[in-house]
């Protein structure tokens, strides 16, 4: 934080370690230009325990890995920009994954889907699984980055209505990329659980 104290991840700060500093420069940059808001920010008060921020710095240090992303030789160009973008600035993995009892995601459920972080139900698994986006095409994963509409003519609701409102601005090379990384991903079998009765 401001002042060095331990920052909650609900700011996905596990993913946006993979941005380039290009990029965090860049960013900074145009937030510059934005008009300021004469709104004073509201104090952050937490309930015990969770304002004591110790454990945070044990939580980072099994989850944040200080990595930033690397190309990767063997693949495309398309698919190296897919990857970064989803891994980094785009933090798919921060909702679409499970996570395990401390909060940090499971290995081997990312991107297969998982509760919502904000506990409204299941946010749903995007790798190439039976129980994910098999049965999508390319296209049909960058016409709901651009609409928000699935291939069943259904709408995305709840939080990733916000993020088709930016992804939908992306050049349509960017949404391209990120259909054929998440195309690539290893097949996983995560699926909602089923509804109680």
């Amino acid at each position: 934080g401001r002042n060095g104290e331990h920052l909650y991840p609900a700011f996905p700060y596990t993913s946006y370690q993979r941005m380039t500093l290009d990029d965090v420069r860049d960013l900074f940059a145009f937030l510059r230009t934005l008009p300021a808001v004469a709104t004073a920010n509201q104090a952050h008060e937490l309930p015990f325990p969770f304002n004591v921020r110790r454990g945070l710095g044990l939580w980072k240090r099994i989850y944040l890995d200080g990595k930033m992303f690397v190309p990767d030789p063997a693949r495309s160009a398309l698919l190296n920009r897919g990857a970064y973008l989803v891994e980094g600035p785009a933090h798919c993995a921060e909702c679409h994954s499970g996570r395990d009892l401390l909060g940090g995601i499971i290995p081997e459920r990312r991107f297969a889907g998982g509760a919502d972080p904000e506990g409204k139900g299941w946010v749903p698994n995007i790798t190439p699984g039976e129980n994910g986006i098999a049965a999508w095409s390319e296209k049909d994963i960058t016409y709901l980055l651009e609409t928000g509409t699935t291939p069943d003519y259904d709408s995305v609701g709840s939080n990733m209505a916000d993020v088709v409102i930016n992804t939908g601005k992306l050049p349509a090379q960017d949404r391209d990329a990120i259909a054929a990384y998440l195309k690539s991903l290893p097949p996983r079998s995560g699926k909602a659980p089923a509804k109680k009765q």
